[in-house]
């Protein structure tokens, strides 16, 4: 049997790199023409509205991002040990009780 191709991380999707940096141009009212008089909407400057609803553009476009496009290996696999070459050198200094030296331990090689 063939084995599956990867799926695509989202950092391998140009379009979403598009539709991101499209929504970040946006956030900024660099666009808007200077000394023209702000229009309130909502209570605040146009302006304001304008880069807050592109911030809230962004939260959701990330979030569907996630969703749909974010790949997670299967339960119980931890992720960070399919890439492992070799084994974790710190995994003693991690398993020794605070104050206490791996190496000085009885048994210790």
């Amino acid at each position: 049997m063939p084995a599956t191709p990867e799926p695509l991380e989202p950092r391998s999707r140009p379009w979403i790199w598009a539709v991101y940096l499209f929504l970040f141009a946006a956030s900024v009212p660099w666009y808007l023409p200077a000394g023209s008089p702000a229009r309130i909407w909502f209570g605040l400057p146009h302006w304001v509205v304008l880069s807050l609803s592109a911030c809230l553009a962004v939260a959701l476009f990330t979030a569907y991002v996630v969703a749909h496009y974010w790949s997670v290996p299967p339960s119980g696999e931890d992720p960070d040990d399919a890439h492992a070459t070799a084994p974790d050198s710190t995994a003693a200094v991690r398993s020794a009780p605070a104050g206490e030296d791996p190496d000085d331990r009885e048994g210790a090689a």
